[in-house]
């Protein structure tokens, strides 16, 4: 299985909770685990633009990409400026 990492303030939506095994094969799927898993986070995951990184490559928009069973999977929170 895979493992998400939850950085930063993310924790404050996973009840502490800094990482977990996933099943997922695809972007697609891990939202719907991380959804199912942690209901706390779901609006955030909807509204607010996340991008997904596997292996150290970050991916935005692409449902397909694939997760192996050894993957390292960083959910990436989107970064205000001005």
């Amino acid at each position: 299985m895979a493992t998400l990492i939850f950085n930063g303030s993310l924790t404050q939506f996973t009840n502490g909770q800094t990482e977990c095994e996933v099943h997922a094969k695809n972007i697609k799927s891990l939202l719907g685990e991380i959804r199912e898993k942690f209901p706390r986070l779901s609006p955030l995951i909807e509204s607010e633009g996340f991008a997904i990184a596997i292996d150290g490559e970050i991916f935005q928009d692409i449902w397909f990409a694939p997760i192996s069973d050894s993957s390292e999977v960083h959910l990436i929170p989107p970064i205000g400026g001005g």
